[in-house]
């Protein structure tokens, strides 16, 4: 009886160790409560028996072959054409920020995004109906709410230099961050060329501007998959000083229907400025052509008021 029941415990633990099993644990069927004193020796001699175990490496996979700079560019490009009205998207976003007083705050909340390109955005996150954050954006204007500072930060596109630095979340960045900027048609991809980065992962898209003294710096980095849907996998924003001002990972791509765009279900991004960070992970994408231009996603919220007559951004209670 012993003999068998230590060929059982010797074969459960060393499967589960040495096949890659579930992670090593003493609940195991085959143990008994009277048998625990004869056991557990045993068990440990597995253990040390297992430790000479080693998970195989993982293979490492070969890239295809690099596709031609515009025709990665027309990819994406002919992706993002398949969204023919305003996008919905919905499902659960945390993450943290820290504000103005130095204090950390960490979120977790339900979030419901409306998109129009190029610049309408509603994206609202509530927590039990209660809003927590509101950030908008309209064809004149930008909008962002927060609950825990009790305003309403409002200006005009075009203005976004003077955004204070502990704004957590830039309106117009949203789309860029959850890949749905098209590759802009005015670029050179011929100056693209001399700013192309090439990884096994990654083929990234360097777009050039110029800083202050006029040399030529990295403002927005797209680094598009190598392999298969061959679409947007991260999205780096830099400022003129060439510092990371966003980050956005992308994953989980899905159809959103048989002819409709590929889009991601996951987006992870970091604002490294504001110490701010997001996770938005989307349970359902879906087209809503009832939602237009001017519909009241898309309003500028009564407390912004009327824009000042410099164009500068403020708070508005």
């Amino acid at each position: 009886m012993l003999s068998s029941l230590r060929q059982k415990v010797w074969h459960g633990f060393s499967t589960r160790v040495c096949t890659g099993g579930e992670s090593l644990s003493l609940a195991h069927s085959y143990f008994r409560p009277r048998a625990i004193g004869r056991i557990i020796p045993l068990a440990a001699v597995a253990i040390l028996a297992a430790a000479g175990c080693h998970t195989p490496p993982k293979a490492r996979r070969e890239p295809p072959p690099l596709i031609p700079l515009a025709e990665a560019a027309e990819i994406l490009n002919r992706n993002i054409e398949r969204v023919t009205g305003t996008l919905r998207a919905s499902g659960t976003v945390d993450g943290s920020f820290v504000t103005p007083e130095g204090r950390r705050t960490s979120y977790s909340v339900s979030g419901v995004l409306f998109y129009l390109a190029p610049t309408y955005v509603r994206f609202d996150l509530k927590k039990l109906g209660d809003r927590q954050f509101l950030f908008g954006s309209n064809e004149e204007s930008y909008w962002v709410y927060a609950k825990s500072e009790d305003d309403y930060f409002c200006g005009r596109h075009g203005a976004f230099e003077d955004l204070p630095a502990e704004l957590p979340i830039r309106p117009d960045q949203i789309p860029a961050a959850l890949g749905l900027e098209p590759i802009s048609a005015g670029v050179s991809l011929a100056s693209l060329q001399q700013a192309h980065r090439v990884t096994d992962e990654h083929q990234q898209l360097l777009f050039m501007a110029p800083d202050a003294a006029g040399r030529l710096a990295i403002e927005k980095e797209y680094w598009l998959d190598r392999f298969p849907p061959n679409l947007v996998r991260q999205v780096v924003f830099r400022n003129s000083n060439g510092a990371i001002e966003m980050t956005s990972v992308l994953g989980e791509y899905r159809a959103t229907s048989s002819n409709g765009p590929i889009l991601p279900m996951e987006m992870a991004a970091d604002w490294p400025e504001a110490k701010a960070q997001m996770r938005f992970r989307i349970r359902k994408w879906e087209l809503v052509p009832q939602v237009g231009p001017g519909g009241p996603q898309f309003a500028t919220p009564a407390e912004c008021g009327e824009s000042p007559s410099n164009d500068r951004p403020g708070r508005r209670k």
